[in-house]
């Protein structure tokens, strides 16, 4: 771990640390090129911490992984001191989620009930539930951030459970729209948040996914060490055939609003699951440019790696 010593010191958590390499949380292939090799800290520095793209589907995730108590003490302590200088929300970042949550609820309309349940994945202070609650949905969401989801319980009168959302319990087939914004690029593990949250899905139910770390990383021209992968429309897509949502509507256009560029949303109907060899004997058929096209894109990013490091053969891979 001594290349990423650095790192560590620069995020301020160096006791208890280990890491490991980690197989495509997509796909299973455990092969995967380094393509960027440093993300940005703290402001104006980078650190090695690198970025791989898998050989077989072109996901981007971190690799390698530090052990759950690090991303614990991490969230817990110091992501929103880092992000936004402050541990409690301030009025316009609650105005600014109630907005987006607008913006959300409209762009959704023409594929929603009139009423449902709506469960928000990672909801921070919980503002982009309250357009749905006063058109009468029953919400229901969950934060690790105890400051944060306290703010929206007491505040805001929502339901808001502080959990990790590995941790979730949730009733079954109960929650006619799942939405998961930004949160999924930060969870530890995602294909157990997924299974959660297709457990807990109704029959017909939907599930919305945002990602923005890797769209937001393109504009900026870095990548942030806050996200443990980078998601595109694909490795969405893939991701929910998995787990059990058809895609019915994939695109770049901000559903949420104008204030965080970058990101990509893809909407899923509650289906059947797909096993990881089906998903691998599609991904040549559906996505065969993903990986190519990723790729190039993340040229002109801090980092890049312009000839790809394969984990097959290159000294110092991620371990």
């Amino acid at each position: 771990m001594n290349h990423l010593s650095a790192y560590l010191e620069a995020i301020g958590i160096v006791d208890g640390v280990t890491s490991q390499s980690i197989a495509c949380e997509v796909c299973g292939h455990t092969g995967y090129e380094i393509v960027v090799d440093s993300v940005a800290t703290t402001e104006g520095r980078f650190d090695r911490l690198p970025v791989v793209a898998c050989e077989l589907c072109g996901f981007l995730y971190q690799n390698p992984r530090f052990n759950a108590a690090f991303y614990q003490a991490y969230y817990e302590r110091y992501y929103r001191q880092a992000l936004f200088g402050q541990t409690q929300p301030e009025r316009d970042f609650v105005l600014d989620q109630m907005r987006r949550g607008e913006f959300l609820y409209r762009s959704l309309a023409a594929y929603l009930p009139p009423t449902g349940h709506l469960l928000d994945v990672g909801c921070s202070a919980g503002g982009m539930m309250v357009p749905f609650a006063r058109r009468g949905w029953i919400v229901a969401g969950n934060d690790p951030d105890a400051a944060y989801a306290e703010f929206g319980s007491k505040q805001l009168q929502l339901r808001i459970d502080v959990v990790a959302a590995e941790n979730m319990r949730l009733p079954d087939a109960q929650f006619d729209l799942i939405v998961i914004i930004g949160s999924l690029e930060h969870a530890y593990d995602i294909n157990r948040v997924l299974a959660l949250c297709r457990k807990a899905c109704a029959p017909d139910g939907l599930l919305l996914i945002e990602g923005r770390a890797f769209g937001y990383g393109v504009l900026n021209g870095h990548f942030s060490h806050n996200h443990r992968r980078y998601l595109t429309i694909e490795s969405i897509e893939m991701l929910m055939l998995r787990h059990g949502w058809e895609p019915v509507l994939s695109t770049d256009a901000p559903l949420c609003g104008p204030t965080r560029p970058g990101g990509v949303h893809v909407l899923g109907k509650a289906s059947t699951s797909m096993s990881v060899n089906a998903l691998v004997d599609l991904i040549p058929v559906r996505w065969p440019e993903h990986g190519a096209r990723t790729r190039h894109a993340l040229t002109n990013l801090t980092g890049f790696v312009g000839a790809a490091v394969s984990s097959a053969h290159v000294t110092g891979a991620p371990s």
